[in-house]
């Protein structure tokens, strides 16, 4: 998305986050109307009180989505990755604050620490530093994090993903072409230099709807494990993403720290998979373990205190003879 997201702003020169969002929601909002019509998915509808109960979790996305664009623009790829980790100690913090959860080991504590120290030390070293697009970066994180443990509250209340994804396309589409109204994106979209090539309109489009499959694949990811697991997942995929960057859309200059800085975040991101793989192991060993200690004791019997009676001294009435 990163990639698609840089073509669009940068090499077709499209720098216009609110209609591009608007039109992301649109296309879902759009398909899961179909689907319903299909009767393939069936929702329920789409009323002021449902719009009511999800919109902190909607504004937190319209914000994240708004600024990561914004800060895309005057980032390298390599270097947007980075500052992206830190979302991991936001999910962190507000999963206990929010959700209440305790404080998880202190293996992953280090390994979201190394993530986010490593943002920072890669950043002393960017030689294109843009004060603007990092503070727009900073708080996209800021914005992700409430949003992804927000949603996550919502699954654990019962919604479905389907569900969750339908309110977040209906909440955000009207604020964000009244904002690209207001900051007059149309009228600058049709002086658009690429606006008739039909090579912008390929990218434009598979941009839109990658967007909607990514946003399903966020918060089946939230519903299913946590706002924290859901934000580590993006920092495994953003290796791939950043070694790719090092050498597209003008790539990075190198400088130690910047180096430093991108192999530490990249390490504390293997650090955290490792150690949840391992406590997930743990966790499935122990309730075995406890499944088969209940089976034990639901089959076991104990044996009667009273002992059986020796029958080779009963007699029989018959064998009593009166003399």
């Amino acid at each position: 998305m990163a990639f698609l997201n840089k073509a669009v702003m940068n090499s077709y020169e499209f720098p216009f986050p609110f209609f591009i969002m608007a039109c992301q929601m649109l296309v879902t909002v759009l398909f899961l109307e179909m689907l319903g019509s299909l009767g393939k998915l069936s929702l329920p509808s789409y009323t002021w009180k449902s719009a009511r109960s999800f919109l902190a979790p909607s504004m937190g996305y319209a914000f994240h989505a708004t600024l990561s664009l914004m800060a895309l623009q005057g980032m390298n790829i390599p270097m947007y990755g980075a500052v992206k980790r830190c979302t991991p100690l936001v999910n962190l913090i507000l999963a206990v604050v929010i959700l209440r959860r305790p404080f998880p080991s202190f293996t992953l504590i280090v390994s979201v620490l190394t993530i986010t120290i490593g943002c920072f030390v890669a950043v002393l070293g960017d030689l294109t530093f843009d004060g603007f697009a990092y503070t727009m970066g900073g708080l996209s994180v800021l914005a992700q994090g409430l949003y992804l443990t927000l949603v996550q509250q919502c699954a654990e209340s019962q919604r479905s993903t389907w569900e969750i994804l339908q309110l977040n396309s209906y909440n955000t589409l009207a604020p964000f072409i009244i904002m690209s109204v207001l900051v007059r994106e149309p009228e600058n979209i049709v002086k658009s230099k690429y606006i008739s090539d039909i090579g912008f309109h390929v990218v434009f489009w598979v941009l839109v709807s990658m967007g909607s499959v990514l946003n399903y694949s966020l918060f089946l990811c939230t519903a299913l494990n946590s706002a924290l697991t859901t934000s580590l997942v993006a920092v495994a995929k953003s290796v791939i993403q950043t070694l790719v960057g090092l050498f597209v859309f003008g790539g990075i200059k190198f400088h130690p720290l910047n180096t430093a800085g991108i192999v530490m975040n990249t390490l504390g991101g293997f650090m955290y998979t490792y150690t949840k793989y391992q406590e997930k192991r743990e966790d499935k060993r122990q309730k075995t373990e406890d499944e088969n200690f209940n089976e034990v004791r639901v089959g076991f019997h104990p044996l009667s205190l009273q002992g059986t009676p020796d029958k080779s001294g009963e007699h029989s009435l018959n064998d009593i003879k009166v003399s």
